[in-house]
């Protein structure tokens, strides 16, 4: 029955490759989106790619929750947060030198430098939310399981939700599974 349970999770890893090539490809098919426009209004629509793959995991992982095992999500999450790892620098990077630029003795980048740091945190959010499915499930049936108690499994899906502590939480999570073999 495990072997079983096993060869059906492979699907499962292919959705959470696809989410995170969604997210690493957003931004250039906004780009690509907008390219030789002139007279038109911007395209913005490639940035809501993420959000729609979400769902598609929210959804996922709602209708299959119960079929597959529960270390799957835990692989899915891991798998999802350490190669999201460089997307998050970057736009912390980009969000840094914005913040920065408001110090120029350009005028207008005392306006600029918050808007462009806001509008690519919204974006990193909803790419961190996307992710939450997977982590989120895994904690709920580790609590039901009896392998986590109620106030780890509080605060880790309060994590999930914050900027560096979702991957830490969900790192701390593996290793405390691994330990427990």
């Amino acid at each position: 029955m495990n072997s079983e349970r096993k060869n059906k999770n492979y699907p499962i890893y292919v959705l959470a490759v696809l989410y995170v090539i969604a997210v690493y490809a957003s931004p250039f098919l906004c780009y690509a989106a907008n390219l030789n426009i002139e007279n038109e209004p911007a395209h913005y629509w490639p940035l809501f790619i993420p959000a729609v793959f979400g769902f598609i995991n929210l959804i996922t992982v709602i209708l299959i929750n119960k079929k597959t095992d529960r270390k799957a999500f835990l692989r899915c999450a891991v798998l999802i947060k350490c190669m999201l790892i460089p997307y998050y620098v970057i736009g912390g990077l980009i969000i840094a030198v914005a913040l920065l630029m408001m110090f120029t003795p350009v005028v207008i980048m005392i306006f600029v430098g918050p808007v462009v740091a806001g509008m690519f945190s919204v974006i990193g959010w909803i790419s961190m939310i996307g992710a939450a499915p997977f982590s989120v499930v895994y904690i709920v049936s580790s609590y039901k399981n009896g392998v986590i108690g109620r106030t780890i499994a509080v605060i880790t899906g309060i994590l999930q939700f914050i900027f560096v502590a979702d991957v830490v939480s969900v790192i701390v999570l593996a290793i405390r599974e691994k330990s427990k073999k």
